[in-house]
């Protein structure tokens, strides 16, 4: 179950998930409010896959594909 513990951020379920800047902005630019431990491990494994199709499609650009 998920609780929101703004008032003692050491508390809340956001502490255990690393996020890295990438994923900051991703999620910043999504939401603008709390979200569970569970959907920062799917919006963080999410950025992580645009990311990586990103340079994939920069790669294959630079072959002439």
């Amino acid at each position: 179950m998920f609780e929101c513990k703004s008032g003692s951020v050491l508390l809340c379920q956001c502490q255990t998930v690393v996020l890295d800047e990438a994923a900051l902005e991703y999620i910043a630019a999504r939401y603008d409010d709390c979200l569970c431990r569970h959907c920062l491990l799917v919006l963080r494994d999410e950025a992580w896959r645009r990311r990586q199709a990103a340079r994939l499609q920069a790669i294959m650009r630079g072959r002439g594909r």
